[in-house]
């Protein structure tokens, strides 16, 4: 059924005319690349002009690095500095969250809140903070992610420069 469905759509893109076929190939936002590759062959061999297919394979690839780049930054630090504000963000709002659910009063009296139990608050916020002795740990779980889209991204365009034949 698989095969039926891919020779489906690529007998649809045979049909079409160059000018669909350059709007499908010139598409910057697609995830599945597949039917822009075939639509860049097929135009190449009705004899499209070259150089133009060669700028729009560039633009391409330069679409596809700009997005990794606005989605996921451009170094480790960036991503490590990303990760540690996150993580601070959440014990702090763990903290916020662990002190007015103890005290049961919430916004309504918050002058009275500190007043007694300030131990019970200290050690809420401490085990809400546990979680920042485990930062180098989430810190080499986002590089793996982050090394991992990197490796995606590389293996996008060398299939793009693979499979176009120009």
């Amino acid at each position: 059924m698989l095969n039926w469905r891919i020779l489906d759509w690529k007998k649809k893109l045979n049909k079409r005319s160059n000018t669909e076929l350059l709007a499908l190939f010139q598409e910057s936002n697609r995830i599945n690349i597949d039917p822009q590759i075939y639509a860049g062959n097929l135009l190449f061999e009705r004899g499209y002009n070259p150089t133009e297919l060669l700028r729009i394979k560039n633009d391409l690839k330069n679409a596809i690095e700009a997005a990794f780049e606005k989605m996921h930054g451009k170094s480790y630090s960036e991503i490590v500095r990303e990760n540690v504000i996150r993580e601070l963000f959440y014990c702090t709002m763990l903290a916020v969250l662990l002190t007015l659910g103890y005290s049961r009063q919430g916004f309504l009296e918050f002058d009275d809140l500190f007043e007694s139990n300030i131990p019970v608050y200290v050690v809420l916020v401490c085990i809400s903070f546990l979680r920042m002795l485990f930062i180098k740990r989430s810190n080499q779980i986002a590089i793996q992610k982050y090394q991992k889209s990197l490796q995606e991204k590389q293996e996008l365009i060398s299939r793009i420069d693979r499979e176009l034949k120009f």
